[in-house]
């Protein structure tokens, strides 16, 4: 019989003891009509392969996609064509969820026949699982609509959608090689309501392999080409992804975006744990960059940081 909901992941050569915990998380949720999609990205890591057959073997509910390396994008327009559920439920194979989140995240899609999306709040954490905080995401769909501007108010591994409303704003647009969710979930709120759940569902791990601690120059230039085709087509206009992409790196590369980046590469660093590598990160920037006044304050906070585990929320509100 058709699930009415799939649970999508990717994975390429992921840790095994970070995938279990994710796939452990969804294996063991309340709502349990589901299957379970996973997609491997080409994965060379043949542990990583020999875990997965492993895995579905165990389990009637996982489904292994092998497939050839096309990075995050192009593996999730990839699973959404495959996914036999009218639902979607994301989750990152580094991250883990709640054991409700699905069963609520149903039941509010559910109850708002209308809503296309529906995330939550989500516990942050190390790379090593310690515990950060919780975010303090925007709820309602105006409120959501006016966070955009600034920065993304979903959290990707947390959110369930309906297939049809993804399907209907062309899914992820694969001109995005990272930020990808960032313009995915813009466009579907320009055109359907949407919602965060004020209840934390989900487990975000921060780690020194993400996107934001190895690729930070290349997101800050992908969220400066999504924000510049949101203004568009707030104006009426069209624009081309790629044309976006091409000007927005044409604007980057000053030293002030450069540092920006290198910052916040270090932010992401310190929070995963990685304290040495991010006060590297911080000293290297400011013995070129002396003056930078932003840099030595958050060297400064890398301090307290370590130190006084009770301010590090404070810290970075």
């Amino acid at each position: 019989m058709v699930k009415p909901v799939t649970v999508l992941m990717a994975v390429y050569n992921s840790p095994l003891g970070m995938l279990d915990a994710a796939i452990d998380s969804i294996l063991g949720q309340t709502f349990r009509d589901f299957e379970f999609l996973i997609v491997d990205d080409g994965s060379s890591d043949t542990d990583v392969r020999d875990h997965l057959a492993w895995r579905s073997k165990k389990d009637a509910r996982i489904v292994v996609a092998w497939e050839p390396h096309r990075g995050l994008t192009g593996s999730l327009n990839r699973g959404m064509a495959l996914a036999q559920g009218a639902f979607i439920a994301r989750q990152d194979a580094d991250d883990w969820s709640a054991p409700h989140r699905l069963e609520r995240q149903w039941t509010h899609l559910m109850l708002h026949p209308t809503d296309a999306l529906c995330g939550s709040n989500v516990w942050t954490h190390q790379q090593n699982g310690s515990s950060l905080w919780c975010t303090r995401l925007p709820q309602t769909h105006s409120a959501i609509l006016a966070a955009f501007a600034a920065s993304n108010p979903f959290v990707h591994g947390s959110v369930f959608f309906r297939k049809s409303a993804a399907l209907d704003v062309g899914g992820y647009c694969e001109v995005f090689r990272c930020s990808q969710d960032y313009d995915f979930f813009w466009r579907l709120a320009e055109r359907h309501p949407v919602a965060n759940l004020g209840e934390p569902l989900y487990h975000y791990r921060y780690t020194a392999g993400s996107v934001s601690a190895r690729r930070a120059a290349d997101q800050m230039t992908a969220h400066d080409a999504i924000r510049m085709l949101a203004e568009t087509r707030e104006h009426g206009g069209s624009m081309q992804p790629s044309a976006a992409l091409a000007a927005a790196v044409r604007e980057a590369g000053n030293a002030r975006d450069l540092s920006r980046a290198l910052l916040k590469q270090a932010d992401h660093l310190m929070l995963a744990g990685h304290y040495r590598q991010a006060g590297r990160s911080y000293v290297e920037l400011l013995r070129h960059s002396p003056r930078n006044l932003l840099g030595w304050g958050k060297l400064a906070r890398l301090g307290l940081f370590q130190t006084f585990p009770s301010l590090r929320e404070a810290s970075f509100r």
